[in-house]
C-alpha cells in the first residue's frame, strides 16, 4: 500500500452526491446524509469511505465501504484510523459478527448495551431485530496505540 499519494478528506456536504454515486456502485445501500460527517480516502477516485453520525454528544461510525479493487489492502483500516485520530472521543459502531476481528485490530471493543449512552443503546436496538450486529466502541483512552 502506497499511502503517500492518498488523500484523506472530510467531504463538504455539497460533494455528498459524488460520494453517493460511490455508495451505489460498491455498497448498494444508503448514502451520505446532511446530518452525517463523511470521509473518503482517495487517489484518482474514491478508494473507501465512512461516515460519522452524531447522536447527541456521541458518534456512530457507519457506511464503511471499500471499492472491491482495493479490498484487503489496508485502505479501509487506514481511513478509520485517520477518522479516529480526528475524533478522540468515543466512537461507536454496530458491525456484523464476521467483522469483529477487523474492528478489534483497530482498537474497538465489544461493549454491553447497559454500558453505553442511552442514545446509542436506543439506536442499536432499532437495528438488532433486523440483523445480527455487535455493539462496539473505540475509546482513545483504552485503545492500543501501536497501529
Amino acid at each position: 500500500m502506497q499511502d503517500d499519494a492518498l488523500q484523506f478528506i472530510a467531504l463538504e456536504k455539497i460533494k455528498y452526491p459524488y460520494l453517493n454515486q460511490f455508495y451505489k456502485q460498491v455498497y448498494k445501500k444508503g448514502g451520505a446524509h446532511r446530518d452525517e460527517i463523511a470521509f473518503i480516502l482517495k487517489d484518482k477516485g474514491i478508494i473507501c469511505s465512512a461516515k460519522l453520525k452524531p447522536l447527541g454528544d456521541h458518534f456512530l461510525l457507519t457506511g464503511v465501504a471499500c471499492d472491491p479493487i482495493y479490498a484487503g489492502k489496508g485502505y479501509t483500516s487506514l481511513l478509520i484510523k485517520k477518522i479516529l485520530l480526528v475524533y478522540p472521543q468515543p466512537v461507536y459502531c454496530f458491525p456484523y459478527a464476521h467483522l469483529t476481528l477487523f474492528y478489534q485490530r483497530l482498537g474497538f471493543q465489544i461493549v454491553s448495551i447497559d454500558k453505553v449512552p442511552e442514545v446509542i443503546a436506543k439506536r442499536f436496538l432499532i437495528y438488532t431485530p433486523k440483523q445480527n450486529l455487535l455493539l462496539m466502541v473505540y475509546s482513545s483512552k483504552s485503545a492500543n496505540k501501536s497501529w
